[in-house]
């Protein structure tokens, strides 16, 4: 694009703000232009500086006009609005969850695919910075063959009425298990507790398996708690961690405080089962790494994809395809109990 592109923002809360933050760090001087049918919601696009004509209550009145679509509404419009701007020929970034069902999934993984447009799901913490450091160092034998994935995300924050707990929280956590796994799970079992006995499960436990062997686990919940403030909802103490286990060692990823724990580990078979036994430790920690920050690093790599110069950060076929097929069925399960 020889111009700085115009991006429609489908959705413009809180979180929205933040990717029209971090879309001008991107490209300093491009066309910002917001949809959204919260009177305030456009009020606020216009006190941000987008012009009158860039400023909708529906996304098809902008659609025409957009270079690339970005949606951050809620998820039920997610594949309405991913199917009118693929429709449109726009290239298109969704929030997660991308859509409700697979069959929504599979529809626009065909369509983008067959009209070679780029397609994005914002799972920012692929661009995390530690995240790939510990793609790295996974890669290079550091902690030797990855044999388990421990994942954490609990915190004392509300539960959204449009998506579960699998769905808005989990889903981070599966995605990064898929990325260092290198493939979706071949397997998994998953338990839901109402322990303050409404009809949505606040507690959920998963188990899955990878090709290859490695184990992951997964534990959410509104009950157990945080320990810090979560950046992407104000008044929120969360816990999101990720664990990589190897059968020489472990790589900690705390993405609230942005810190890594690399500890060297041999296992000796001895009676009773095995000893550990403790080597070198180290940790890295990187600062200033905001919700805007990931965001603008997101859009950065779609441009080059729009350009033709590389991937988008997670493609339709995992965000969508893989990841809805999943949550389907652990929904499926969650209802039988």
């Amino acid at each position: 694009m020889a111009q700085p592109p115009a991006v429609l923002l489908c959705g413009y809360g809180a979180f929205g703000r933040q990717h029209g933050e971090a879309w001008r760090r991107a490209v300093p001087g491009l066309r910002l232009q917001v949809a959204d049918p919260s009177e305030a919601a456009r009020a606020a696009a216009r006190e941000a500086g987008c012009a009158p004509q860039d400023i909708a209550a529906k996304a098809e009145d902008l659609i025409a006009g957009a270079d690339i679509v970005d949606i951050v509404s809620t998820s039920d419009d997610h594949y309405r609005l991913a199917r009118a701007a693929l429709d449109a020929g726009k290239p298109v970034l969704i929030e997660k969850p991308a859509v409700k069902t697979l069959a929504e999934a599979e529809d626009l993984c065909a369509v983008a695919e067959a009209a070679g447009l780029p397609a994005q799901v914002q799972f920012v913490l692929r661009a995390h910075p530690l995240v790939i450091q510990a793609q790295r160092l996974l890669a290079e034998g550091r902690i030797g063959r990855l044999v388990a994935m421990d994942a954490v995300f609990t915190g004392w924050k509300r539960m959204r009425p449009d998506a579960t707990l699998l769905e808005n929280d989990g889903v981070h956590m599966l995605d990064l298990m898929r990325l260092f796994a290198g493939a979706a799970p071949e397997e998994f079992t998953v338990t839901g507790d109402h322990l303050l006995g409404g009809p949505i499960a606040e507690t959920v436990h998963l188990r899955l398996g990878y090709p290859g062997g490695a184990r992951g686990y997964l534990r959410l919940g509104i009950m157990f708690g945080g320990k810090q403030n979560d950046a992407y909802l104000a008044g929120s103490l969360t816990t999101k961690t990720l664990t990589l286990i190897g059968d020489q060692g472990s790589i900690g990823l705390d993405f609230n405080g942005d810190t890594m724990d690399i500890t060297e580990i041999t296992y000796r078979a001895t009676e009773g089962g095995h000893t550990p036994t403790i080597g070198a430790m180290q940790q890295t920690r990187v600062v200033n790494i905001t919700p805007v920050v990931l965001l603008t690093e997101c859009f950065r790599q779609f441009l080059s994809a729009v350009a033709g110069e590389g991937a988008v950060l997670c493609d339709l076929q995992q965000g969508a395809v893989e990841m809805t097929r999943l949550l389907e069925r652990a929904r499926a399960d969650l209802a039988k109990e």
